[in-house]
């Protein structure tokens, strides 16, 4: 008996429920990426916008699984015709105003 096929679908359906259970636990995909549920969305900045394809950065407040700690997620979206792409950054507080004062700096 082959068991190859079996084992390919049970780590499927594991890696699949673990996403699936992150997203209905924390709200969204970018809290079941990140490990929390979306307090507050301060913005969506378009980077990139073309006749089919976009790319944008969203910027967002999240509070850990128990409520006890916040944080900050930075999520870059690229969508295209035939697919899309999320990346999502978590940072500290202190790290997204250390981050704001290296924007500030070179904006300048």
């Amino acid at each position: 008996m082959d068991l190859f096929p079996l084992i390919f679908v049970a780590i499927f359906v594991l890696v699949g429920g673990r996403f699936i259970y992150g997203r209905i636990k924390h709200g969204s995909w970018t809290g079941a990426f990140l490990g929390g549920s979306i307090d507050r969305t301060f913005g969506e900045l378009q980077l990139a916008k073309g006749a089919v394809s976009s790319q944008t950065l969203k910027v967002v407040s999240l509070r850990d699984g128990n409520g006890s700690e916040d944080f900050v997620g930075l999520v870059f979206t690229a969508k295209a015709p035939m697919g899309a792409s999320m990346q999502p950054f978590k940072l500290t507080k202190s790290q997204a105003q250390e981050l704001a004062t290296y924007l500030s700096m070179a904006a300048k």
